[in-house]
């Protein structure tokens, strides 16, 4: 960045390097010729040269005028020399050869350091190698031949020192001098403008190696990285896959599992009753069969979606009093279910974990504990909703997760809620899920 800034002041340190010999020997030419005009010394004058020079405002207005035209050119091209197509910069440096081979012409060819300004725009602006090396020879030859003494041996022109006569002899040596220092300044500006030019692009060349080689490495990374991805989704699959397969297991085993309970328990109430009543055995065996029936819509509603059939033809609550209504026709157990939720919106995941939650509990009350009474209990306490399930049955005092109480746990694990449950006085289980986004209806 520094670099670049150096280069930008040695460029414009060229521009008004010779914007001051241009200058320089304009006005020595042009004030030469009007001293001589106005001093009668026409004819001593013209003894020195072979040709008559051009009036005295012409050298001014053509020399500085053209090379403001060039500097203007040189400026406008390299704003735009992204954009440039290659036949407009090739045209462009023609006019800045051109330009430059007018200013020379108007000094007499008494300074060709312009060319050196030329060849450093050349050198910092054109991108393209082959109009590059093209315009770099014909600059360097122009370079080489635009001196007085070799133009002169073909073209009649009037010499610098020519003009210097009208001066005594301490004058010539001093504006000599003058113009041979700035020429030298000229010359090692461009010099250091070159110097300074190749510095910056090595630096920009071990930048782009720095680069390639960063991005090599990050190329490696990435193919060890596309190798890991890979392996990584083989795992992610077998995993989605291991967790569908339980997913199904737990809709498969809740939903049977409750009512093959149901119904086992209704057929040994049949056969209690049907030496004594058929009526009433028919009429139980008439509920066995309804909830034969459910649990078979159930089953399919559950392979087809996943979710209980009841779910998706009512609500939660709806649901809830369904089920429990059910399992007290068909066995001796009552239910007892107490809630302060009202119309809460759910997620399809949570009421699915609910539900199953609640007709695990009854279930297992039922056919491992032998209950003849059960009490829910579901609350909203701020942000989380509290399910509380407990039995009068006979409790379990080493308690082993089957089954259910694992899935119970799976689900709830995916709501990042908790479990509790102890089997030492009859049995009781308490879930406790965060609600996400739900929120009482007004």
């Amino acid at each position: 960045m520094e670099s670049n800034r150096n280069l930008k002041y040695i460029n414009l340190f060229m521009i008004f390097i010779n914007f001051t010999i241009v200058i320089f020997i304009s006005k020595i030419m042009t004030i030469t010729l009007y001293k001589i005009s106005s001093e009668f010394m026409a004819r001593d004058f013209f003894d020195q040269i072979t040709v008559i020079p051009w009036k005295p405002q012409n050298i001014t207005i053509v020399s500085i005028g053209s090379y403001i035209i060039l500097i203007s050119l040189v400026t406008v091209k390299k704003k735009c020399v992204n954009s440039l197509k290659k036949w407009k910069i090739a045209v462009l440096l023609l006019c800045e050869i051109f330009l430059s081979i007018v200013i020379m012409t108007a000094l007499n060819m008494s300074y060709n350091g312009i060319m050196l300004f030329i060849i450093a725009d050349l050198v910092t602006n054109t991108k393209d190698k082959s109009n590059k090396i093209i315009f770099l020879v014909l600059m360097i030859i122009i370079y080489i031949l635009s001196v007085y003494d070799f133009i002169s041996l073909k073209i009649k022109m009037v010499s610098f020192q020519s003009f210097l006569f009208y001066y005594n002899a301490n004058m010539r040596s001093y504006l000599m001098e003058i113009k041979s220092i700035l020429n030298s300044i000229n010359i090692i500006v461009f010099i250091l403008y070159m110097i300074v030019l190749i510095q910056v692009q090595m630096r920009e060349n071990e930048k782009i190696i720095s680069l390639n080689k960063r991005l090599n490495l990050a190329n490696e990374k990435l193919e060890v990285m596309n190798v890991q991805l890979k392996q990584y989704a083989v795992k992610i699959e077998s995993m989605a896959e291991t967790r569908e397969r339980n997913r199904l297991a737990r809709e498969i085993h809740d939903t049977l599992g409750h009512a093959l309970t149901g119904i086992s328990v209704g057929i040994d109430a049949c056969l209690t009753t049907i030496d004594m009543s058929t009526e009433a055995t028919k009429k139980q065996l008439n509920v066995i069969a309804d909830v034969a029936r459910q649990a078979i819509k159930d089953v399919r509603r559950s392979v087809k979606k996943l979710r209980p059939d009841a779910l998706e033809s009512s609500g939660l609550e709806d649901a809830l009093n369904n089920m429990i209504l059910q399992i007290s026709k068909v066995t001796k157990t009552k239910v007892f279910f107490n809630t302060n939720v009202k119309l809460l919106k759910f997620g399809h995941d949570e009421e699915d974990t609910i539900y199953r939650i609640i007709q695990e509990g009854i279930t297992n009350a039922i056919r491992h504990g032998q209950a003849t009474e059960i009490y829910i209990s579901m609350k909203r306490r701020d942000k989380q909703l509290n399910i509380t399930i407990r039995d009068n049955g006979r409790g379990c005092a080493n308690i082993k997760e089957g089954f259910g109480l694992r899935h119970i746990e799976e689900r709830v694990k995916l709501l990042n809620g908790t479990v509790e449950y102890n089997g030492s006085d009859s049995f009781w289980i308490t879930v406790n899920i965060p609600i996400r986004w739900g929120d009482e209806s007004d």
